[in-house]
């Protein structure tokens, strides 16, 4: 009786040993886990493009650069061009831009080979250029939309956080550089009121005060960026009653202005 006592723990405790061991081949690696609660989710940037649901599609368009922001091949710049360009993209289909937004497109999809994103960025590129050449406008905003998702979530369970955040400084930056501009055109203080994204330059400003590779903190455009978002972040911060006077728009535009020419040299 006691023999068979001995044997039935020793079953038990055998089928623990198992189940531990698959369980943790379930569980993320320590790198994986202090990644995750390291880096922030960050939010879209169609926060601060509402103000453009105000304003007529001509006066949108005119806010789109009118030279295509390219840089050189490199990973660091492909992952932050993807972001802005796609601040670009989305003003381009509110706008009505067809010939810009195929342009734009067309750009974006030569940055995807160093970032994992071929089957992403390309299925885009497709979806766009079929709704372009239909100027299906809101179907084409909605796709825009669903892909820049699909781009950022590929990125996150890949576990490159470090492009995820560059990709989102790019979009931050243009959006908020864009915006600045388009409402100093005609100037209302309420309308500055979606600028007050503190919450959204904290995280990002943490996420890339994270980010410790070398290759990417060794190059003198990031260092010059990280020291500029800290700079944008310091005017958002300095709103008066959520709102912002034109002073601060020029001093938004010049600073973005600055980050984007840090990553083109």
């Amino acid at each position: 009786m006691r023999t068979r006592l001995f044997v039935i723990l020793a079953v038990v405790i055998l089928i623990g040993l198992v189940g531990c061991k698959k369980k943790a081949k379930t569980m993320p690696s320590k790198e994986t886990t202090a990644a995750i609660t390291t880096y922030a989710p960050l939010p879209t940037f169609k926060e601060v493009f509402r103000v453009l649901d105000q304003l007529q599609a001509k006066d949108i368009s005119s806010a789109i650069p009118t030279k295509l922001y390219k840089t050189k091949q490199e990973e660091v710049r492909n992952a932050f061009s993807l972001g802005l360009l796609t601040a670009d993209a989305t003003l381009a289909a509110k706008g009505r831009n067809k010939a810009r937004l195929t342009d734009i497109s067309s750009q974006m999809m030569n940055l995807t080979t160093l970032l994992g994103l071929e089957s992403e960025v390309n299925q885009m590129g497709a979806d766009l250029k079929t709704l372009i050449e239909k100027e299906k406008w809101d179907d084409l905003e909605a796709t825009l939309d669903a892909h820049k998702k699909k781009v950022e979530d590929k990125l996150w369970e890949m576990e490159s956080y470090d492009n995820y955040t560059l990709m989102l400084m790019g979009g931050w930056v243009e959006a908020a550089n864009r915006v600045a501009w388009l409402i100093k055109q005609n100037y209302s203080a309420e309308k500055t009121k979606v600028l007050e994204q503190k919450g959204t330059f904290n995280s990002l400003i943490g996420n890339l005060k994270t980010i410790q590779a070398e290759h990417i903190t060794s190059q003198p455009a990031f260092a010059e960026a990280l020291g500029l978002m800290a700079q944008v972040k310091s005017v958002i911060d300095s709103d008066k009653e959520k709102t912002y006077t034109v002073e601060q728009l020029d001093q938004i535009i010049s600073l973005t202005d600055q980050i984007k020419a840090a990553f083109l040299k």
